[in-house]
């Protein structure tokens, strides 16, 4: 005969029978704190700021400049966001360089 053993769940694992009552002062501060609201309209400041679109423009019509101000000490790019455009300007330059310079 085989005998299926079976794990006992704990509670705890279940973190909707978590209550603040039955939190610590501190973690209830960081959980009010990571349910706070950002502030989206800081993060739209931050993402169409005149430097940025500044440096989008610098992107699309001289690709190597767009790429000093997306790395200067000065920019507000998150540094995911560095990288995503530093691959796509790569791209963008090797696609000009095929169609415009090899054809």
């Amino acid at each position: 005969m085989s005998s299926k053993s079976t794990k006992k769940k704990s509670k705890m694992r279940d973190f909707r029978l978590v209550k603040k009552e039955n939190m610590s002062e501190r973690n209830q501060a960081l959980m009010d704190e990571l349910n706070k609201d950002t502030g989206d309209w800081e993060r739209f400041k931050t993402v169409f700021s005149k430097w940025r679109f500044i440096t989008y423009f610098w992107i699309v019509f001289l690709p190597p400049y767009g790429l000093y101000r997306v790395w200067s000490k000065e920019t507000t790019f998150y540094k995911s966001e560095k990288y995503c455009w530093t691959f796509m300007i790569i791209v963008y330059m090797v696609y000009f360089a095929y169609h415009f310079v090899v054809q």
